[in-house]
């Protein structure tokens, strides 16, 4: 960058925005040794709520509830967009991109859902369009898997990218709660939306695992042709029987290329207890790489938090500065064929846990494992648990195909004393932790 200093314009000042903004102000002396010879002045901030403007404290140059005057202010150079949501995000990003603006977002919805053509306007237009923040927050998995791991193709990504979720199902484990109890003090603790849809139905999951896996296998995807799953339909019932067996339930993601085919996944799965990815706790993140020459390597760290995330956000901010001619993601560039995408689990054998709550009545554990004994199915691990009106059993049976376990399952519930039948799919890696 010719200017010594460089102007910043931040959209959005909640968590994130306001975090970024702290770093900025606390860590400035650092930040300029690390940009040296350039200086960075905070020049517009932009919020729809004006209780958010920074006290005197911080040095910037205005306040405005509109995001356009932030956008068109001739002396910002670099955009950070923490708003949030699809619209007007999108428009936003897109806009200071013409402008010839370079701009950071942690926005993981705009970015799958249209960072392919904000990256061809970056290059049109010669400035960066940066979203390390978009996956693992504090975790800088981006710049890992893009401009360190360069050596041979990653072959997998998997692990747990939704620090809401994880927190849920970690409190359910723990304290032996309802999905709907634990997502009530996710909310007292800021870490679940009034409307926290996306995180519970797997929306934002798919974003997370879509971006990894895109810049990981270097092409483009198709997001739409991605199916997904939630931990929406995950009782106590599950929890207790996967605690009782040395199991976690996590909402796993994964994703793996097969020659020019690519299968992606996300849904809830048992994972053991000496697996690294079970002792992802909170609202952290963990995720597993894989590759032939490097072998697997493991990352993990805050998933969530606005001080967390603006940390890769100044990353980026100095990124920016320091190379701002190059050009992290030219592979995804227009005119790029779409990678194939395969269809997740189809052909695939694993284990599974059924869960089935049924009525107090003689030879019902029996008649269960006689179908399937018929199927050629063996039961490696199993528990029972007496409830007052009921009984909840849980099955870890061997590897065989998803349609397989739909069919008996079906099976299985046509008996009239059977209540309720769930099936959850085990995680099969070696990376467990031994004592």
């Amino acid at each position: 960058m010719k200017n010594k200093e460089i102007g910043i314009g931040i959209l959005g000042l909640g968590n994130v925005g306001g975090g970024t903004l702290t770093i900025l102000h606390r860590n400035r002396t650092f930040i300029e040794q690390e940009i040296s010879p350039h200086k960075i002045q905070i020049v517009g901030l932009a919020d729809l709520d004006k209780r958010r403007k920074p006290d005197s404290k911080i040095d910037f140059l205005f306040f405005t509830t509109s995001a356009q005057e932030v956008i068109d202010h001739p002396d910002i150079q670099i955009i950070v967009e923490t708003i949030g949501g699809e619209y007007p995000a999108y428009n936003f990003i897109k806009q200071a991109l013409q402008k010839g603006k370079h701009v950071i977002t942690p926005n993981k919805e705009v970015v799958a859902k249209h960072g392919y053509e904000l990256l061809d306007i970056a290059y049109q237009n010669k400035v960066l369009f940066l979203f390390e923040t978009s996956v693992g927050s504090a975790i800088p998995i981006l710049g890992v898997i893009t401009n360190i791991l360069t050596s041979c193709p990653l072959d997998e990504i998997s692990g747990i990218l939704n620090g809401t979720t994880n927190y849920i199902l970690d409190l359910m484990w723990e304290q032996n709660i309802t999905q709907e109890e634990a997502l009530n003090r996710a909310r007292k603790m800021g870490y679940a939306e009034a409307d926290p849809s996306k995180d519970i139905e797997g929306l934002d999951a798919l974003y997370k695992i879509f971006i990894l896996a895109t810049l990981g296998f270097r092409g483009r995807l198709n997001l739409n042709q991605i199916s997904y799953s939630g931990i929406s339909k995950i009782t106590l019932a599950d929890i207790r029987l996967a605690r009782e067996l040395g199991y976690r339930i996590k909402l796993l993601v994964k994703a793996r290329r097969n020659l020019n085919e690519v299968i992606i996944c996300i849904k809830p799965t048992l994972i053991e207890e000496c697996h690294m990815l079970a002792h992802i706790q909170g609202v952290n993140n963990g995720i597993l790489l894989s590759g032939k020459d490097y072998g697997e390597l493991f990352f993990s760290g805050a998933g969530a938090g606005g001080i967390a995330g603006a940390s890769m956000i100044v990353s980026d901010i100095i990124k920016i500065i320091r190379q701002p001619q190059y050009f992290d993601y030219s592979f995804l560039l227009q005119d790029r064929e779409e990678l194939k995408m395969g269809i997740s689990g189809a052909m695939e054998k694993n284990s599974y846990l059924l869960s089935i709550r049924s009525e107090f009545t003689v030879n019902n554990e029996e008649n269960v494992r006689n179908v399937l004994s018929k199927k050629g199915i063996s039961v490696q691990k199993d528990i029972e648990i007496r409830e007052k009106d009921s009984l909840l059993a849980g099955l870890i049976i061997s590897a065989i195909k998803r349609e397989k376990v739909k069919e008996i399952s079906k099976e299985i519930k046509e008996y009239n004393y059977i209540k309720a039948i769930n099936y959850l799919e085990v995680y099969q890696d070696d990376m467990k932790i031994t004592k």
